[in-house]
């Protein structure tokens, strides 16, 4: 393992700066401060961390262009892109956890029918030390999702950031103690799959992974050694319907800037597109005019970024490859381009596609766009529920109702209707996926108690303790005629 971690700029491939990796060795150590600091945070009110959450959001949001060209430095995205998808959003959840984490961890009473003599309720509190595992095509946003979230339960954190983008992963971290968070509550922790392998069987009480589902396995695999529960955001290959009564050039823009944002580089990204054959060719030609409003480039407008490197290209035009030689056809783009060092792809489009191509399977991850015609409503569903991924999902349609149908029968964890990525932007809303697609949820109040461990407590409305009341102590006084009356009793409704 190498001392330095250099992180390169993907649009002129050129060294930005380096960062000293973590020895493995020393996780222990980190995490032991790290558990001390978590013993300050979580005996804090949640008055008092909501201040300091609202002094990091203020920091942000007062250095929001520095990050942002940091951003765009390293991972290549327009610098735009850089701060409304990373920025912005990031402020969007630490605003919202600032304003309803306590709401989201209070107490919830239970309901003790038919025991009416018990009164109960459920705690949240904290499970300690988080260990966070970030990615690198939302090098702030991504990572900060599970940050202010575990912080806002009364968590601490370790983070690793992605190899390829360590110096956002850094500023992270610098802008935590920056903002006055308290010493050792973020630490930030550099290296490749070593590293994050030493956090995760470091002895942390949480783990989150937010990247591929290969990697995604693995580290579930690591933390299950030693029961440590995961949340898992991982790959998507997502699906987006046009039925035939949807706004067709309204349907082409959302379709364009959901496969196209970032270069493709999301996992919310459109990369199936199933268009209902009776308005397929009005909607192609659609599709194809919103396609020029495209381009590989650094700038803003138009621009689509650089992929983050040529490891990623090479899967891009292996997709592509594989699609070709089993009949598909490129309708736009469909090249790699070399601009100052730096490796884009042209915005591709991909006509008469199937499900025999990894186009249609596999997490492509790159700026390709397949697009299949389908007989009907029924069929779409079908198709789209054709894939091991389930992330996200749009269906487009002028009927809410139908709409909303369609959306509850899409195995996906989150479905937009007549959008595409909003769902990353409603911290209210529980976020995760289903099969290959991670556990857990972020978000919302799912998303905060998976950083806490649920505490039951009973007590009793009465003098004399329940079960005594029932006749359950030693020894046994009551016959199993009487129980067979109290459960006809209770039950017979």
């Amino acid at each position: 393992m190498t001392d330095r971690l250099t992180s390169h700029d993907p649009r002129t491939g050129l060294v930005i700066d380096s960062v000293d990796v973590t020895p493995p060795e020393e996780l222990p150590a980190i995490v032991e401060r790290s558990r001390k600091a978590f013993a300050g945070w979580s005996a804090l009110t949640h008055d008092e961390r909501r201040r300091h959450l609202k002094d990091w959001k203020q920091f942000i949001l007062a250095h929001g262009e520095e990050i942002a060209q940091l951003i765009r430095s390293e991972a290549g995205k327009p610098l735009t892109e850089a701060y409304g998808n990373d920025v912005l959003t990031t402020l969007t959840v630490l605003d919202h956890y600032v304003r309803l984490a306590e709401k989201y961890l209070r107490p919830r009473k239970g309901n003790s029918w038919p025991f009416l003599t018990v009164r109960g309720w459920t705690e949240y509190h904290p499970r300690g030390v988080a260990g966070v595992i970030g990615p690198w095509n939302y090098p702030f946003f991504l990572p900060m999702i599970p940050i202010a979230t575990a912080l806002a339960a009364g968590c601490s954190v370790v983070f690793k950031p992605s190899e390829l983008t360590p110096l956002t992963g850094r500023w992270i971290g610098e802008s935590a103690a920056a903002a006055g968070l308290p010493a050792d509550l973020v630490q930030v922790i550099q290296g490749g799959g070593e590293v994050g392998a030493a956090l995760v069987s470091s002895g942390v009480d949480v783990v989150s992974f937010t990247g591929s589902t290969k990697v995604g396995r693995m580290v579930a695999v690591e933390a299950a050694k030693n029961l440590t529960p995961v949340v898992l955001e991982l790959g998507g290959k997502d699906a987006m319907v046009v039925l035939e009564d949807a706004d067709l050039k309204r349907a082409a823009g959302g379709a364009v800037f959901g496969a196209m944002v970032n270069a493709g580089q999301a996992c919310i990204s459109v990369e199936r597109l199933y268009v209902v054959q009776s308005v397929y060719d009005r909607f192609l030609d659609h599709l194809s005019a919103a396609f020029d409003g495209v381009s590989p480039g650094s700038g803003d407008g138009k621009d689509i970024g650089p992929m983050i490197s040529p490891r990623q290209i090479e899967v891009v035009e292996s997709h592509v490859a594989d699609a070709l030689a089993k009949g598909a056809k490129v309708l736009k783009g469909g090249h790699r381009v070399d601009r100052k060092g730096g490796v884009f792809f042209e915005p591709t489009l991909l006509v008469d596609v199937d499900h025999s191509m990894l186009v249609m399977q596999e997490e492509t991850f790159g700026p390709v766009l397949a697009i299949m015609a389908v007989r009907d409503e029924e069929t779409a569903l079908a198709a789209a529920n054709d894939c091991g991924y389930g992330l996200h999902g749009s269906v487009w349609t002028t009927d809410d109702k139908r709409g909303a149908r369609f959306a509850s029968q899409m195995r996906t964890g989150t479905v937009a209707v007549n959008d595409v990525a909003v769902n990353f932007i409603t911290p209210n809303l529980a976020f995760g996926g289903v099969g290959e697609s991670g556990i857990g949820s972020n978000f919302g109040p799912d998303g905060i108690k998976s950083y806490c461990y649920p505490k039951s407590i009973t007590s009793s409305r009465l003098r004399w303790p329940t079960t005594r009341l029932l006749g359950a102590w030693y020894p046994r006084r009551r016959p199993m005629a009487y129980w067979k009356a109290l459960a006809k009793v209770l039950f017979r409704w």
